[in-house]
């Protein structure tokens, strides 16, 4: 299962087994001070990803791996009808990650309040 943790001042996405093959990297990671929003989509699918450049997909199913459209470089691991977790950054490596995960909406908070953005409890 991937999972999306806050480490050492960065988002960081991990992907185990066969997920890591499809996504062809085992981590991803951007600096928390790079995140300008952090949202939750109800299907990951709907997403526009743009042109895969590198991973696995297969349509209406799932899409993994490295992805480019007019510039902007994503980095997803996501499957059709499943919510996901769509992170927005100022650059860097990647300028947006979305991932399929358990728990989204828990997720999106703790990566809201590590950054300092609204939108958190207590914030």
């Amino acid at each position: 299962m991937t999972t999306v943790d806050v480490e050492d001042g960065r988002v960081l996405v991990c992907f185990t087994g066969r997920q890591a093959v499809m996504a062809l990297a085992r981590q991803v990671s951007v600096p928390l001070s790079d995140v300008r929003s952090v949202e939750v989509v109800d299907d990951g699918w709907d997403v526009d990803l743009g042109w895969r450049v590198g991973g696995t997909g297969i349509p209406r199913r799932l899409a993994f791996g490295r992805f480019r459209k007019k510039g902007v470089r994503t980095f997803a691991a996501v499957y059709c009808g499943e919510p996901a977790l769509v992170v927005e950054t100022a650059g860097g490596d990647w300028d947006r990650l979305v991932v399929s995960v358990e728990d989204p909406g828990g997720i999106a908070e703790r990566v809201r309040g590590a950054a300092g953005l609204p939108g958190h409890d207590g914030g």
